[in-house]
């Protein structure tokens, strides 16, 4: 397999067309286009920028050898990202959360915890989010179809979920 080709496989993988992956690292479609076909060589610059901003390994990109992507917090929250339909704050909460040492993750589990208590010892906090809850969730699943069965279903699901997160973590 070429360089170019690699670049090629590069690009699938990250689910990219040319346009939008030569942006990132200042090539113009054509230019990517040249390059992949083996019509162009790829500059250092280039290799260095793909290798940067697509977290690809070096080695693997110039010569083939090991694997295409590093493993890292970002790049795999990046997949995430992809695949899930992650805007750039989630992201960037996401990878806040990974980044932080387990005691503090530890803070922000028991702030969370102390939430939900709150929201389920509150009468009128839990209305409230009831009511938020099913305007949102219950209401549009109840109305397919001029179906109102379905807000008894999603109602269930609602206190299924509520008290799945009071088994875990021993709340």
């Amino acid at each position: 397999m070429t360089i170019g080709e690699r670049i090629r496989s590069i690009r699938k993988e990250t689910g990219l067309n040319q346009t939008d992956f030569g942006e990132k690292v200042g090539l113009r479609q054509s230019s990517l286009g040249q390059i992949e076909s083996g019509v162009r060589n790829a500059t250092d610059r280039t290799i260095i920028l793909i290798c940067e901003k697509y977290g690809v390994r070096e080695d693997w990109l110039r010569n083939g050898t090991g694997e295409m992507f590093l493993e890292t917090d970002s790049t795999i929250v990046s997949q995430l990202s992809s695949e899930y339909g992650i805007d750039a704050f989630e992201k960037v909460l996401i990878e806040g959360f990974l980044k932080m040492k387990p005691e503090e993750r530890a803070v922000i589990k028991t702030y969370v915890r102390n939430l939900i208590d709150t929201l389920t010892t509150d009468e009128a906090a839990y209305k409230e989010f009831r009511a938020e809850y099913d305007k949102e969730h219950a209401l549009p699943f109840a109305a397919r179809r001029g179906d109102a069965s379905g807000l008894a279903e999603a109602a269930e699901r609602f206190n299924n979920t509520l008290s799945a997160t009071d088994d875990k973590d021993g709340m």
